[in-house]
C-alpha cells in the first residue's frame, strides 16, 4: 500500500519493491549509503534515485524523475535527522492521527506531481498540467466527467481503507468477522465489475515500451 505512506522512504519500500531493493542493495550500500557523513548520503541518494529513472527509459524527463526524488529523500532526511517513523506504528492518539493524515496526503502530492514528469513526453506539457490546477481558465466543471472519475475511485480508496491496520484489527473482533467478509467481497466485486465495463482502449504494456 504505497499511497498511505507517511514519507517517501515508506513509499519507496513499498512501491516497485524488486527494483528498489536491488538499487538499495547494489547501488546505494556499495556507494556507501548513510555511513559517510549527510553530504555524502544526499549525494548516494540523488545519484540511485537518477540511475533508478534512467533504468525506465534513456530520456531526460525519466533522469529528471529520479532525481526529483533524490531531492525528495535528501530533503527529507534533512529535515527529520533520522529514518521517519514507519507508517506501520499505529497512532497513538488523535492528534497523532491527524498529523499522519496530513503526512499521507503531502506524500500522495509529491508522488502524483512526479508522474507527470514520467508520463509527459514534453517538460512544457508538465507545466501546463501544474498551471491549470491552479488556473482553470474559466471552465465550468463537467459534472459527465467528474460523477464518473469520482465513482471509479471509490473501490480504490475502499480497498485501501480497507487494508489499514487499524481498520483490520477493528474488523476481526469476535461476530463482526462474517458481516465484513461479505462487505470485502462485494467490494472487490463492484472493483472487477468497474475494470469490465469501462477498461477503455487496450495501450501496450509500459515496460514493453523501453
Amino acid at each position: 500500500f504505497p499511497y498511505v505512506s507517511k514519507s517517501l522512504g515508506e513509499f519507496w519500500r513499498r512501491w516497485h519493491i524488486s527494483l528498489s531493493t536491488w538499487l538499495r542493495d547494489y547501488l546505494y550500500f556499495p556507494l556507501g549509503g548513510n555511513r559517510k557523513g549527510n553530504a555524502r548520503t544526499y549525494v548516494n541518494l540523488m545519484a540511485v534515485m537518477v540511475l533508478g529513472g534512467l533504468w525506465h527509459g534513456a530520456g531526460w524527463s525519466y533522469m529528471v524523475w529520479g532525481g526529483y526524488h533524490g531531492i525528495g529523500l535528501a530533503v527529507e532526511r534533512l529535515i527529520s535527522g533520522e529514518k521517519v517513523r514507519s507508517g506501520d506504528v499505529p497512532a497513538e492518539n488523535r492528534r497523532q492521527l491527524v498529523s499522519d493524515c496530513f503526512r499521507v496526503l503531502g506524500v500522495f502530492v509529491f508522488v502524483s506531481v512526479g508522474w507527470l514528469l514520467f508520463k509527459l513526453p514534453e517538460f512544457s506539457q508538465v507545466l501546463d498540467f501544474l498551471r491549470v490546477i491552479w488556473v482553470n481558465r474559466g471552465r465550468a466543471l463537467d459534472a459527465t466527467r467528474a460523477v464518473p472519475v469520482a465513482l471509479y475511485s471509490l473501490p480504490v480508496l475502499f480497498y485501501y481503507w480497507w487494508n489499514l491496520p487499524q481498520v483490520r484489527a477493528w474488523r476481526t473482533e469476535g461476530s463482526r468477522v462474517k458481516a465484513y467478509q461479505s462487505i470485502e467481497t462485494f467490494g472487490y466485486a463492484v472493483a472487477i465489475v468497474a475494470l469490465f465495463i469501462n477498461a477503455g482502449s487496450a495501450g501496450e504494456f509500459i515496460y514493453f515500451q523501453f
